[in-house]
């Protein structure tokens, strides 16, 4: 079952599902909407990625008042303004919000689902691995509306 707007109040008033800060007005029918965190990481430069290998080696970067002009074809990881914790019988899809995506965006490169009991990936929120496949450049800024949730019950 896909919870409606009703139901999303109630699985965060019972701390089934725990969006942090929440505002009520991002909330729609059958969905919540998250935004772009300040920060970002991108690889830092090397030759090949060794598929073999445990871990990468990002920089960190923060989104200033400007925004962040991602280029066509640019590859960063950003995050949600908001930490999401959902409960064992809980479950979310991620999807892009409009506009963005219609230009070429794509926050979801990896991830569309929130596996029950999880929490989000970086510091508590969520990561969205973002690629700009579109010709233009897109400029970024921090508290934009980016991606949607979608949360189901598990039976």
């Amino acid at each position: 079952m896909i919870f409606t707007a009703e139901k999303i109040k109630e699985a965060i008033k019972s701390k089934e599902i725990i969006i942090d800060p929440f505002n009520e007005s991002y909330l729609k029918s059958g969905s919540y909407t998250f935004t772009l965190g300040n920060k970002f990481r991108k690889l830092k430069p090397v030759e090949f990625i060794d598929s073999r290998t445990k871990g990468l080696d990002f920089e960190e970067f923060e989104i200033g008042k400007n925004g962040y002009l991602i280029k066509p074809g640019e590859f960063i990881i950003c995050h949600t303004n908001e930490n999401l914790k959902i409960g064992d019988n809980v479950a979310c899809f991620l999807s892009m919000k409009g506009l963005i995506a219609q230009a070429g965006l794509d926050a979801l490169q990896c991830e569309i689902f929130c596996e029950p009991g999880s929490e989000g990936g970086w510091d508590g929120k969520l990561m969205l691995e973002t690629h700009n496949k579109g010709p233009y450049p897109i400029q970024l800024f921090s508290g934009i509306k980016i991606i949607k949730g979608i949360f189901i019950r598990l039976n």
